[in-house]
């Protein structure tokens, strides 16, 4: 079997097991994902001029830090205020933002924390994504964990052998190719 084949083999292995590597990667951390969020709060509201959206996560552990992201989609500065109450009616982050705000915050104890996003706009509405709870792949002190993105990295590694190794085998099988075809021809 000529050399250029062989690589090229060998770059579809490669392209294989990226692809299995994400696929396996993705399922677990999606899975990770969803563990730590029984009661995730992800949405994509629009507020009236002067409307406040309410929602609440249940939180079991201490240990886990309670996030908070609001972005809006366009690209208006409207004024938007953010309130978190705790399970003893303590009120725990309070601030006013315009455009995107990303707080964590080190839940006291557990139980059901109410979140509260008002736009303080008296004309114009305001479109906003927003997430409230737990990040998994954000350690204690709020730092990203990196182990959690191991797969993801392997599979980048294994995807871009996969390439270099299909262009050196192409470049190998159209050498042996040539090789092949001109064997034993001199020319005059």
């Amino acid at each position: 079997m000529q050399r250029g084949l062989k690589v090229l083999i060998a770059s579809g292995i490669l392209f294989m097991l990226s692809i299995i590597v994400f696929f396996t990667w993705g399922m677990s951390f999606s899975e990770m994902f969803v563990q730590n969020n029984p009661s995730l709060s992800t949405s994509q509201i629009t507020l009236n001029p002067l409307e406040s959206y309410n929602s609440s996560v249940t939180i079991d552990s201490t240990s886990k830090l309670l996030t908070i992201t609001i972005d809006a989609i366009d690209n208006d500065q409207i004024l938007l205020k953010e309130l978190v109450i705790d399970p003893n009616e303590n009120v725990i982050s309070n601030s006013t933002f315009e455009k995107t705000y990303f707080s964590t915050l080190t839940p006291e104890t557990t139980g059901v924390y109410h979140f509260s996003v008002t736009n303080l706009d008296r004309n114009d509405a305001a479109s906003l994504y927003i997430f409230f709870g737990n990040l998994p792949f954000l350690k204690d002190n709020g730092e990203i964990d990196l182990t959690t993105f191991g797969g993801l990295v392997l599979g980048v590694i294994l995807f871009i052998s996969g390439i270099v190794t299909l262009i050196i085998g192409a470049i190998l099988y159209i050498k042996d190719r040539n090789r092949e075809k001109y064997r034993g021809y001199i020319p005059r």
